[in-house]
């Protein structure tokens, strides 16, 4: 996992923000102008605020038993970070998911189920009754016509959240 550094900054290319990581590497958020409240127009350091908000994640994540490469856990920071960096806020959806009888505690890693499948979701911001997460499995399906892709957002009720157990799933695969 790369570890936050000074010369980090935010940019954007291409109506899509973007991470650079010093002169040899950059990362392209999941995260383009229709998701973001305001995409730098310069560069914007990575703040002290997104490096506790990046560790913190890390620590969780290393922690909680996810199968996760350096390389996937990095990606998966990044735009964690981003999200609650330059996301605009986002309107509930808990109906897609099913309601869970006993949902426990789901910390930051929870599994959301409907119909079509389930997902892992690593929640961000903890509202209440409500959570906002970030898909970090491949996909989910929605209905018919609608999925979310891996790093989408979406806010949930919390009774929608299961709690995530090492080694139950294998979703969180790049």
């Amino acid at each position: 996992m790369l570890q936050p550094m000074s010369n980090w900054f935010w940019f954007t290319e291409n109506s899509q923000l973007m991470l650079s990581m010093g002169s040899e590497w950059q990362c392209t958020t999941a995260y383009g102008q229709k998701h973001i409240v305001d995409l730098p127009s310069v560069k914007k350091l990575f703040s002290l605020r997104d490096t506790e908000s990046y560790l913190s994640m890390a620590n969780y994540l290393q922690s909680s038993g996810a199968n996760l490469t350096d390389a996937q856990l990095t990606h998966t920071l990044i735009n964690a970070t981003a999200a609650l960096q330059f996301h605009k806020p986002i309107s509930p959806k808990s109906w897609f998911f099913d309601e869970i009888d006993n949902p426990g505690s789901h910390h930051k890693l929870a599994r959301i189920n409907n119909i079509f499948g389930s997902g892992v979701v690593l929640v961000l911001l903890d509202e209440g009754v409500l959570a906002t997460c970030m898909l970090i499995s491949n996909q989910i399906q929605l209905n018919e016509n609608k999925q979310l892709q891996k790093f989408d957002l979406v806010k949930v009720a919390k009774n929608r959240l299961e709690p995530y157990l090492a080694g139950q799933c294998c979703q969180l695969s790049a």
